[in-house]
């Protein structure tokens, strides 16, 4: 059985037809500010290396697309190829820059070469560290009408912009010197010396008398324990408290007499020498008086005399009532002979 076919070959001529048509008129509508954007072309001459910059790269005004990267070139220097440098050339859309200005930009000319002399200058920087992609900025990197050099010499006239040192050959290098410092290190040695601490680790805790330490503790923090609560109960003590406060009303006391004393110390070092003095007038009378030849002196031997005869007359009485205690209410006994016995 054979099946017919019905497609048209005027209805496919039709469809491929419309498909260009509505191709091209896509590629004029979406691309017709490409085609008819107002471009100036530019050129800086960078010292160090550029990979990781290529064609069609980002052109940023202090962080603000405005361009590409249109051409990487080689400028051979007038002396030795070893000084040469590389040519970057990349385009500024100034219709986005007018945009994205927002009207500062007049004539552009005018515009690009007084940022120059205010310290406009080119660098390469990371579009992203990880795929290691650079990309050109645009930024202020020099002072005010600082003396520049331009180096560029090629064939086209090309307004160049003084370039400045990114600083990443510097990284670079830093990074390489790291990655290098750490395949240095003796991983095989660090890991040995892992696995012996985890041999003594356990053997300290396979150890028996490490179970009698949380015992041991416990014990210690319970006595702690006790001795806070007993030393809190000490200080709390209401005696404890007065004893402190008679203490510091003693001691403010002992203050106030020792400024008094003081006072007093003072007062008798001035009376020290109107005391002195008498006392010394008053030593040469004593000495007048126990003079060999004085009365008083004949009148003090006779005291003492009698004074002796009484004590003498005391100490036979004292004798006799030792040995008679009964004469006390008797009075003294008469003997055979008629005689008080002595």
């Amino acid at each position: 059985m054979q099946i017919k076919n019905n497609v048209s070959p005027v209805a496919i001529g039709m469809f491929v037809l419309g498909a260009a048509v509505i191709s091209v008129a896509s590629v004029m509508i979406f691309g017709a500010a490409k085609f008819f954007a107002k471009t100036e072309t530019f050129v800086s001459l960078f010292s160090e290396s550029v990979n990781g910059l290529d064609v069609g790269a980002p052109l940023k005004y202090k962080g603000v697309p405005i361009g590409k990267v249109e051409r990487i070139l080689i400028a051979s220097s007038s002396k030795t190829i070893r000084e040469s440098s590389t040519a970057v050339v990349y385009s500024i859309d100034i219709d986005m820059l007018r945009r994205k200005a927002s009207g500062v930009v007049g004539d552009f000319d005018t515009w690009i070469q007084a940022q120059i002399a205010d310290g406009l200058r080119a660098k390469l920087n990371y579009q992203s560290i990880v795929t290691g992609m650079l990309y050109i900025e645009l930024d202020f990197l020099g002072e005010p009408d600082e003396n520049y050099h331009l180096k560029y010499r090629g064939p086209n006239d090309y307004i160049e912009i003084p370039s400045a040192k990114s600083g990443l050959a510097e990284l670079a290098k830093a990074v390489e010197k790291t990655i290098v410092q750490i395949s240095e290190i003796d991983f095989k040695s660090i890991g040995d010396n892992v696995e012996k601490v985890v041999e003594n680790l356990n053997a300290i805790t396979s150890n028996p008398h490490l179970s009698e330490i949380p015992g041991g503790l416990s014990r210690l923090i319970e006595k702690s324990d006790r001795l806070v609560q007993h030393a809190d109960s000490v200080v709390s003590d209401p005696e404890l408290k007065a004893v402190a406060k008679n203490l510091n009303a003693f001691l403010k006391s002992a203050d106030a007499f020792a400024v008094s004393a003081d006072d007093e110390l003072k007062s008798l070092s001035a009376a020290g020498k109107n005391t002195f003095s008498k006392l010394d007038s008053v030593l040469k009378n004593i000495d007048t008086i126990v003079a060999p030849q004085s009365p008083l002196r004949y009148e003090l031997a006779v005291l003492i005399r009698s004074l002796n005869e009484s004590l003498n007359s005391i100490s036979n009485l004292t004798d006799y009532l030792e040995r008679n205690p009964s004469a006390l209410l008797t009075g003294k006994l008469k003997n055979q002979k008629g005689n008080i016995d002595e």
